[in-house]
C-alpha cells in the first residue's frame, strides 16, 4: 500500500520534531529535596571488599617485626591447573577461578606485611629494582561434591533439601628470584558449602495437573570469598617460615588456620 504525500509529509514533520525536542532534554532532574541531580541509575555504589581480619592483624604483625622492609618481592601470574571449566552457573560460563588476576592478592597481602613489590603480571618493568624473592601462586585441585540430599515428595508435595560442597587446593611459592631455587611453599585448602531447601507441590485440579515448586540457595563465592583470604593465608605461611623472627612474633595468630589446611608446626 502506498503512503500518500500528506501522510509523509506529516511524519516526516514529526520525526524531525522528535528529533529537535530529544536534543533539548534537560540533563538533569529535580531531585527529593528539589535540588537539580544528574540524570543517573540509583544502583548502589561498589561495596568495599571485606578483609579476613585474623589474616590482616598476622600480616600487621609481620609488618611491625620490619624483617620486610626493604625487601623487594616480584609477583608473577597465578596459574590455574584445576582444568574445571563452568558450563552450567547462571552468570559464571568459563573457568572456575580467576585466571591470573589472583595475583592482585599476593601484591595485596605482600604490601600489608611491609615489603616493596614489583608487580610482573602487567608485564617486564621499564625500570628494574634489585629483587630478593619472587612470590606466585598455583589453583592445584578443584574437587566438588554432595554431602547430603533428601526429596520427601508424596503426590508431587513435600520438602526437598540438598547440600554441597567445592574443595579447592592452592599452593604459594617463595623462590629466589635470582635462581628460582623454592625457599618456601605454603598448601591451603579451602572449603566452599553449598545449601538448596525448598518444596514442590502437584495437584490435580478438574482433571488437569497443576505443579509448582519453590526453593532457597546459599552458596559462598568460589571466585570471591573462597581466595582472597586463603591466598593471603598462603603469603603469611611463607613470610613466617622464611623469616624466624616474624615466625617467633605473629605465627600463634594463625596457628590453628594452618594446622586445618595440613601445614603443622614443625
Amino acid at each position: 500500500m502506498r503512503m500518500s504525500k500528506r501522510a509523509f509529509r506529516a511524519l516526516t514533520a514529526l520525526g524531525a520534531l522528535t528529533i529537535s525536542l530529544s536534543g533539548c532534554v534537560d540533563p538533569l532532574r529535580e531531585g527529593p529535596s528539589g535540588t537539580k541531580e544528574a540524570r543517573v541509575s540509583t544502583a548502589a555504589l561498589p561495596s568495599v571488599v571485606q578483609p579476613y581480619a585474623r589474616i590482616d592483624n598476622v600480616l600487621a604483625c609481620i609488618n611491625k617485626t620490619g624483617v620486610t622492609r626493604g625487601v623487594a618481592f616480584a609477583v608473577g601470574p597465578f596459574a590455574d591447573s584445576t582444568g574445571k571449566i563452568n558450563a552450567v552457573a547462571l552468570g559464571a560460563t568459563g573457568n572456575y577461578l580467576p585466571q591470573g588476576g589472583s595475583s592482585a592478592y599476593l601484591t595485596d597481602a605482600l604490601r600489608k606485611s611491609g615489603a616493596t613489590v614489583v608487580s610482573t603480571y602487567f608485564g617486564a618493568p621499564e625500570t628494574r629494582i634489585p629483587v630478593r624473592y619472587s612470590v606466585n601462586g598455583i589453583y592445584n585441585s578443584l574437587d566438588f561434591g554432595t554431602s547430603s540430599r533428601l526429596d520427601m515428595r508424596v503426590s508431587g508435595v513435600g520438602p526437598v533439601l540438598r547440600a554441597g560442597w567445592a574443595q579447592l587446593s592452592l599452593t604459594v611459592q617463595l623462590d629466589d628470584a635470582n635462581t628460582r631455587v623454592n625457599q618456601q611453599i605454603s598448601m591451603i585448602k579451602r572449603p566452599v558449602r553449598y545449601q538448596m531447601f525448598g518444596g514442590g507441590v502437584g495437584r490435580d485440579v478438574n482433571g488437569r495437573l497443576v505443579t509448582g515448586s519453590f526453593g532457597f540457595e546459599n552458596q559462598e563465592q568460589l571466585q570471591f570469598e573462597a581466595l582472597n583470604g586463603p591466598i593471603a593465608l598462603g603469603v603469611a605461611d611463607v613470610l613466617m617460615r622464611q623469616f624466624p623472627e616474624a615466625r617467633a612474633a605473629c605465627m600463634d595468630q594463625v596457628q590453628d588456620l594452618l594446622t586445618i589446611t595440613g601445614r603443622p608446626e614443625t
